[in-house]
């Protein structure tokens, strides 16, 4: 039976789908590319016949061609010994320029490596195409971001889209040849001719989504209210876009070729008239990787519709995934393969199991279809909308007619300006008198929730407790459902993630340049600045500190504190306190500012606060050297927080009281500065692990390699978010020493910079 099994495996697309996506998948997930020697050797026994061969033959192809890949991006990457050199270089842009009002933010790309540079021009490049050509100075760095537990992983991002190098430009100017002639110029070209029409429209941005791919002009509120709905994919061009062109194009194709042309193949002639018309507007879109993966599952659809006696769509779809992951491997690490792939397979499932009747059947799909998603969509992004299907239910439907007549007025405002303009503009007015509801949807308290699934085997456990709930009735077994979905539900974790009483947990994340520390005991919430903020919009507390706390399971913030009102250290208090709930806010520009001599108790850990008292505020003194001290003292170990203060404030406390300094961890002040971590003061503390914050690279070389010596000298290990990630620490309710992870360490992906 066994070998039988194993035969019919060989010959089935869906195992081989299987084994494939799970090799390449397995080949990402370590620490750097598999030998290919080893991978040719364990290919050598698939030479011979025997049961089963074809699928191992697959899964270690897959695997070695990943491998090949990784180890070829990784080559052309800027070297990590280079990072923030300035040098000359000469490059085409591609894709769409983003614009905001400091800077252009665009992809170089180059015919040596490193092949593709992401750049920022500030204060220039406003009139910057796809194709220009441009030659200057340009300061690079290796591809980097923060890496901390539950936020979006900016490497990963990085590596999907292929970026050798990022950085700025110094100085730059356009080359001598003529710009190139690509799909992208064409559409930025496109999407300034009808941006007149649309100049003031709230909606001019999910226009030019929904018709050219461009999606820089939807504003973070707008995203927000997409996202809280459920609604996202709606304006990413996807496999219900083009399936919805290709649809519409195949009916209109077969309708006309039954009337004017019987005898011909007609099936097979209004699936070719669909699937260019799906190439089109994949080209239209600019034909980026998540679009070629929609394109190749639209391509599969149209082939089980016009040959659906002959082969199971199953087949088709396992065939489309195959030759999805064999184009590109790295679609595997990206949310939207498992997206796409899982919603089209679950709806094959559940058009079996629900009612036939339209209306009901319908609603049941799209009840079906959220939840089965739901798991997949918490795990990824860490949020799931309770209201997307009531949403989606009304506007897939509607979408089948917007998208197409979308398109239609923009190829005409194209074309004939005069008369699709108007058209295109009427159509914007109207999605503005309709999102006012969409947004008020978004806006109810429970309209998006944020499940825990921690951990691999947590999702696995809810996809099968949603696939139990699918089942017919009468079927054994579906009882079982709500235990295998308990886990996420309930945000369930590890028994070994349990703060016990007099027990912490304490996280210096990976802000960059800047400070946000969470602290953690049984059952309250301390927040120690919150990280930076910057003129593009971009805040810390918004990417990583929110992210962080939901991931852990917290969103009630006992106590924000603020230790200074400097930039790096408050800037995403504001994104906190918006997104969670903030009971007490103190420090810097607070109610409640912080004093020598406040304490407090929460679930047997104490909190001092050390400096500054009255009288060692005076006037003209920086906002460093006003810097919240915070200790922290548990059963099991001693944490001093000093914020950004410097070496007077230091000589202070010192001469108060030094005894009351010693600690067993020290935040170290000011990310390492000079001017902060005398020699008095570590002595005092005398720390067992020295933890610093600091910004990758940094322009002020932080932390200072005399601060570094000094800290080493006093036999504490120094460790930095800046190589290391995000730090967490525990300390147990019993004497003894502080457990400490490293986040890069943790989770090593082949993706990030040593």
């Amino acid at each position: 039976m066994v070998r039988r099994a194993l035969q019919a495996a060989d010959r089935d697309p869906r195992w081989l789908a299987v084994s494939l996506i799970a090799a390449v998948a397995a080949t990402y997930l370590q620490p750097a590319p598999l030998p290919l020697w080893l991978l040719g050797a364990l290919l050598l026994p698939c030479l011979w016949r025997w049961p089963g061969r074809i699928v191992l033959f697959v899964a270690l192809a897959g695997a070695a061609w990943t491998s090949f890949g990784i180890q070829r991006q990784l080559d052309s990457r800027w070297p990590v010994a280079r990072t923030g050199e300035t040098v000359p270089m000469t490059g085409h842009v591609v894709g769409i320029v983003a614009h905001d009002p400091y800077r252009a933010r665009f992809v170089l790309a180059r015919d040596t490596p490193p092949y593709r540079l992401r750049l920022s021009w500030y204060d220039h490049g406003h009139d910057l195409l796809p194709g220009d050509c441009l030659s200057g100075a340009f300061k690079l760095d290796t591809p980097h971001g923060s890496a901390n537990p539950g936020t979006f992983d900016y490497e990963g991002w990085l590596w999907r889209e292929r970026i050798d190098a990022s950085g700025y430009i110094r100085q730059a100017q356009p080359c001598d040849t003529p710009p190139r002639l690509t799909i992208d110029r064409l559409r930025a070209l496109a999407m300034r001719r009808i941006d007149p029409f649309l100049e003031g429209s709230a909606m001019k941005g999910i226009v030019a989504a929904l018709t050219l791919g461009i999606r820089d002009a939807i504003s973070d509120e707008q995203w927000a209210v997409l996202r809280a709905t459920g609604t996202s994919h709606l304006v990413a061009i996807s496999g219900l876009h083009i399936g919805l062109v290709a649809g519409w194009l195949f009916a209109l194709a077969r309708w006309l070729a039954l009337r004017f042309a019987p005898r011909s193949p007609v099936p097979w002639l209004a699936g070719g008239v669909g699937l260019a018309g799906a190439l089109f507007y994949a080209l239209l879109a600019g034909f980026a990787l998540p679009t070629q993966r929609a394109l190749v599952m639209v391509a599969a659809a149209l082939f089980a519709l016009v040959a659906m006696r002959h082969i199971a769509v199953s087949r088709i779809l396992a065939l489309a995934a195959i030759v999805v992951v064999l184009w590109a491997p790295v679609s595997v690490i990206s949310p939207g393969f498992w997206l796409s792939f899982g919603a089209v397979a679950w709806l094959i499932y559940l058009g079996r199991v629900v009612t036939r009747r339209r209306v009901l059947g319908f609603i049941m799909l799209q009840l079906g279809l959220v939840a089965g998603l739901g798991p997949l969509s918490a795990w990824f992004f860490g949020q799931a909308s309770l209201v997307a299907p009531l949403v989606n239910a009304l506007l897939i439907p509607a979408a089948v007619l917007l998208v197409p007549v979308l398109l239609l007025a923009t190829v005409v405002a194209l074309l004939v300006p005069d008369v699709g303009g108007p058209a295109l503009a009427a159509i914007a007015t109207g999605l503005e008198w309709a999102w006012p509801g969409l947004a008020a949807l978004a806006s109810w308290p429970w309209a998006s929730i944020h499940p825990g699934v921690h951990g691999a085997m947590a999702l696995v456990l809810a996809l099968v407790g949603v696939a139990l709930l699918a089942m017919p009735r009468g079927l054994p077994g579906r009882w079982l459902a709500p235990v295998f979905l308990l886990p996420a539900v309930i945000g369930l974790r590890p028994a070994a993630h349990e703060i016990a009483p007099g027990g912490l947990r304490l996280a210096v994340l990976d802000v960059g340049q800047g400070l946000a520390v969470v602290v953690r005991t049984r059952r309250h919430t301390l927040v120690y600045d919150a990280g930076p903020a910057y003129r593009t919009g971009f805040n810390a507390g918004d990417a990583f500190v929110v992210p962080y706390l939901r991931h852990v399971g917290r969103t009630t913030v006992d106590e924000l504190l603020i230790s200074h009102s400097d930039n790096d250290h408050m800037g995403g208090a504001q994104a906190i306190s918006e997104q969670l709930d903030v009971r007490r806010r103190s420090g810097a520009d607070s109610d409640h500012p912080c004093r020598a001599g406040q304490h407090w108790q929460w679930d047997g850990v104490d909190f001092t606060m050390l400096y500054p008292s009255d009288d060692d505020i005076e006037p003209g003194m920086s906002n460093n050297a006003r810097s919240c001290v915070l200790r922290i003292d548990a059963p099991g170990g001693r944490v001093l927080l000093p914020g950004d203060i410097e070496q007077a404030g230091e000589q202070v406390l010192v001469e108060r009281d030094a005894a009351a300094l010693a600690a067993n961890v020290l935040v170290v002040a000011h990310h390492g500065s000079a001017s902060s971590s005398s020699q008095p003061f570590v002595a005092a503390v005398a720390p067992d692990i020295a933890l610093v914050s600091a910004g990758w690279h940094n322009r002020w070389g932080f932390p200072d390699e005399h601060v570094v010596a000094r800290l080493r000298a006093a036999d504490a290990a120094v460790v930095n978010t800046a190589d290391s990630g995000a730090i967490e620490l525990a300390i147990r309710p019993t004497p003894g020493p502080p457990e400490v992870s490293r986040w890069r360490q943790a989770a090593p992906r082949v993706w990030h910079t040593p």
